[in-house]
């Protein structure tokens, strides 16, 4: 069953615009079956999953484009970079749009590749799993839209069913087959897709301490990143700890929130926060095994912070736009979990699992010091109303974003 992508016009209007339309992300989000839904009919497939094919690009790139001609989908090109160059003389022969379609599954290391060979002549989209606009086919604009757009709305979400959002997490095929359990689909995740892209990034030699450490930055999700307490309490040295996170990050497992500067220059903490993209992923490594666990959980609120954090993400990726999101603290510890900056202005959130949050507002006082203007902002939380708290500040429910 394919599901539509929100980011499905933003590809086929870069691809009448670009020579080479890329789309990264992790494994098993649906990056390949959302371009061979996209594709023309005259518009060849190939992948470098297929281990003869990934030899011929390898070791013979010009036989390669001699028998896969453009247009052109190629499907995990991080398996052979060496295309890159070959790519560009092809673009820069044949002088026309659309020509490529390419995927990956390793993100920053491609992002030097297409720097090297494709600058100028590339456009990059990341895709992540559903949203939850693309789950319940209502197509929202990035968050935060308008206000006005907010108040007309009168959607609810019932309790539970955030909680089973959470624990499902994200990935196509836990949301759309029925007989595929989350923790037999995440396990094999972490089994299969993950330890072999892991071995073909670095060499590990113990991969088992390596997914203590998986394991151990999903029980850290939503928190700052302390890569000295990662080493700490695994026994490694913080070089491992920075590397084995930076792997984590280059495959689209985590992602990194920087602490928003402004003009506060030594009040801010310069750590960011780590938040894993997926929380089925994130609960299955924290060893919660029921919606209903997941409730009682002291993870609960890490986890639901974390959901709404991917969501808002995924609202600006989705888009095929750069995200201007940070989170706050000073050094009186006083902290906001999201600052969104858009066109000069700024949008700060609280996030809180309470469907009736206390003292959620004690830290907006801080906003002041930021020197920006404020459209508004508030609390995102699991409650189902849209409640004002003043003419600026409003108890948001999550299913808004």
């Amino acid at each position: 069953m394919y599901v539509r992508r929100q980011i499905e016009d933003q590809i086929l209007a870069a691809s009448k615009g670009y020579p080479v339309v890329m789309v990264t992300g992790p494994r098993q989000v649906g990056k390949t079956t959302l371009l061979k839904h996209l594709q023309e009919g005259n518009r060849q497939f190939v992948t470098l999953d297929n281990p003869s094919v990934r030899l011929m690009a390898h070791n013979q790139p010009e036989l390669f484009f001699e028998r896969y001609r453009p247009p052109l989908l190629i499907d995990e090109i991080q398996y052979s970079p060496n295309l890159f160059s070959y790519i560009k003389m092809e673009v820069d022969h044949n002088n026309e749009n659309g020509l490529f379609w390419i995927t990956g599954s390793q993100i920053y290391p491609l992002m030097k590749g297409i720097q090297e060979s494709l600058a100028g002549r590339v456009m990059l989209f990341r895709l992540y799993g559903f949203s939850q606009s693309e789950i319940k086919k209502e197509y929202s604009e990035v968050f935060p839209r308008d206000l006005s757009l907010y108040l007309s709305s009168h959607r609810d979400v019932p309790g539970k069913d955030v909680y089973d959002r959470i624990f499902k997490g994200s990935f196509p095929r836990v949301l759309t087959q029925e007989f595929v359990e989350p923790e037999g689909f995440y396990s094999s995740y972490v089994q299969t897709y993950l330890d072999r892209d892991v071995r073909e990034i670095i060499n590990i030699m113990d991969v088992g301490k390596f997914l203590q450490f998986l394991s151990l930055s999903a029980a850290r999700t939503a928190q700052e990143l302390n890569l000295a307490g990662f080493a700490r309490d695994l026994q490694i040295d913080n070089t491992t700890a920075r590397r084995w996170m930076g792997v984590l990050e280059a495959l689209g497992i985590i992602i990194s929130l920087r602490p928003y500067s402004g003009n506060l220059g030594k009040r801010i903490v310069k750590r960011p926060k780590m938040y894993f993209m997926d929380t089925g992923l994130a609960c299955f490594l924290c060893g919660i095994e029921r919606a209903e666990d997941l409730e009682k959980s002291p993870m609960a609120g890490a986890l639901f912070e974390t959901w709404v954090v991917s969501e808002v993400l995924k609202t600006w990726w989705n888009h095929g736009k750069q995200p201007r999101v940070f989170y706050y603290r000073d050094a009186r510890q006083k902290e906001i979990d999201l600052v969104i900056e858009r066109k000069g202005r700024l949008y700060p959130f609280e996030i809180k699992l309470s469907r009736s949050p206390s003292h959620a507002f004690r830290n907006f006082d801080v906003v002041r010091a930021l020197k920006k203007p404020v459209e508004f902002g508030g609390v995102i939380y699991a409650g189902r109303e849209m409640v004002p708290v003043d003419e600026r500040y409003w108890m948001i429910p999550a299913d808004f974003i």
